[in-house]
């Protein structure tokens, strides 16, 4: 009789240790289940916040994108007034190296640009973007222009149909001075820009002074 009652006692005990490790068991798969609902919480916060960044990003280079396409536009409008001149953008995204491709756009038609494009345009647009660049980051408005005005075109009296787009960009750079605060210090052998300068200055015997 002893014997089938000590017998009994183990398998109580057996029986006990069984469930209490059966229950701990159900307890870390529960404790477990619920750090990994805490996780998948967690990495959809992480998504929603990368999303988010993806659309405030592309937000924000779309209307950088838009902003440097009106200025150029803008620009090139008040210099060269007899074109119907435009500037396109596009973002190329699929190529391991995103970058920028700037198109002219002249009556509806997009052209690369190249130096077959005639009047000092890419000079033009040299100068335009260094100006950007100055606004889009609150930098100092004094701006150095070493010989960067002579590949535009000026007016060639042996030629009836020769447009003057020099006297049109220092009537610009004039505008920015008078409106915007700009100082341009121009480097230059041109008696047309000297012309239109407020202060002139030169060197003489490797001295700087100023013309009188």
């Amino acid at each position: 009789m002893n014997e089938i009652i000590t017998k009994i006692k183990e398998k109580q005990q057996l029986y006990k240790f069984k469930t209490e490790l059966l229950n701990s068991k159900l307890t870390q798969e529960a404790e477990l289940k619920e750090k990994i609902k805490d996780l998948q919480l967690e990495a959809e916060k992480a998504d929603n916040i990368m999303y988010a960044c993806r659309l405030l990003l592309e937000k924000l280079i779309f209307n950088s994108k838009m902003n440097l396409e009106s200025f150029l536009t803008f620009a090139l409008k008040q210099i060269f007034t007899d074109r119907d001149y435009a500037i396109k953008l596009n973002l190329k995204e699929e190529s391991k190296r995103p970058g920028l491709e700037m198109l002219l756009v002249e009556n509806g038609i997009e052209q690369t640009l190249t130096d077959s494009v005639g009047g000092g345009i890419l000079s033009t647009l040299g100068l335009l973007l260094q100006i950007y660049y100055i606004e889009a980051y609150g930098l100092s408005k004094v701006m150095f222009i070493d010989e960067g005005l002579k590949e535009v075109s000026k007016i060639d009296t042996s030629r009836a149909d020769s447009k003057d787009y020099l006297a049109g960009i220092l009537s610009f750079l004039k505008w920015l001075s008078t409106e915007h605060g700009y100082i341009f210090v121009i480097v230059t052998h041109d008696t047309d820009v000297v012309g239109k300068a407020d202060k002139v200055y030169k060197v003489y015997n490797g001295n700087v002074i100023e013309a009188s």
